[in-house]
């Protein structure tokens, strides 16, 4: 069964064999890449859940520190959080490639991205944490 029509592969195939091309990309851009994946999935995650803080916001919490004014202790924490978690996940599969998605999995990361908010918020179960599968 053929899921994509043949121009759609023929393109798809193109722009792939244009981006080997680039390959090994270089460490910096890795790293920038890397940088920008996790501010907007932190960002769009978030925001699905409510979370009020744009992306430029996200960016200056996460990566500078800083509490933006206006803005609830929450919001705050689910992006800190968030980040966490994926730092969680990228130790997870670069010591052991093995690891699969779990319930446990699942819970574990939960637990960090609502650490110090169930306090704050006293929202026991709900989950904070979307996982993306492209």
């Amino acid at each position: 069964m053929q899921y994509l029509n043949k121009k759609l592969q023929i393109r798809i195939d193109g722009k792939l064999k244009k981006l080997n091309s680039f390959r090994p990309l270089p460490v910096s851009a890795v790293k920038k890449l890397k940088e920008q994946f996790e501010i907007e999935m932190t960002y769009n995650s978030n925001a699905i859940e409510g979370n009020s803080l744009t992306l430029e916001e996200t960016y200056l919490v996460i990566n500078e520190g800083l509490t933006i004014k206006g803005k609830s202790l929450k919001d705050h924490l689910e992006a800190k959080n968030h980040q966490e978690a994926l730092e969680y996940l990228y130790d997870l599969t670069e010591f052991n490639k093995k690891n699969t998605l779990s319930e446990n999995l699942i819970k574990s990361l939960n637990q960090i991205i609502q650490q110090s908010i169930d306090g704050v918020l006293n929202l026991p179960g709900r989950c904070f944490f979307q996982i993306n599968i492209l």
